[in-house]
């Protein structure tokens, strides 16, 4: 089996798991966010800002999964080697700042593509 086929629905899988988790977590602050309209609703407030920014990864993780999909749907290629580097690098990173997160979730995504057998 050529688990790399599949990086793209890994990561697509973890943005829902992001913002799964975001909305559990930030949940009284997105009702408070709704009763001011949703409008200009974030404004300075460091709560509001920080469900915003945690949504909007996990909508960017899984628009680069659909586009990683797309890429290995339409290619029948691995991933770049590029990408599993930044994955790992920003994994590193990540667990570095904050150890106590799912940023765990990208080592082995990194190390899929990194690690792989092309025909």
């Amino acid at each position: 089996m050529r688990i790399w086929k599949y990086s793209g629905m890994y990561m697509i899988v973890t943005g829902i798991i992001h913002n799964v988790v975001g909305l559990l977590m930030g949940w009284e602050v997105l009702s408070l966010m709704a009763q001011d309209g949703w409008v200009n609703s974030v404004n300075n407030e460091p709560d509001r800002n920080a469900i915003f920014w945690f949504l909007s990864m996990g909508f960017f993780w899984m628009i680069t999964g659909y586009v990683f999909h797309k890429y290995l749907k339409k290619s029948d290629h691995a991933l770049p080697d590029i990408l599993g580097w930044y994955l790992l690098l920003f994994a590193i990173v990540g667990c570095t700042l904050m150890p106590v997160s799912g940023i765990w979730l990208f080592f082995p995504q990194a190390i899929i593509i990194l690690v792989k057998r092309n025909k």
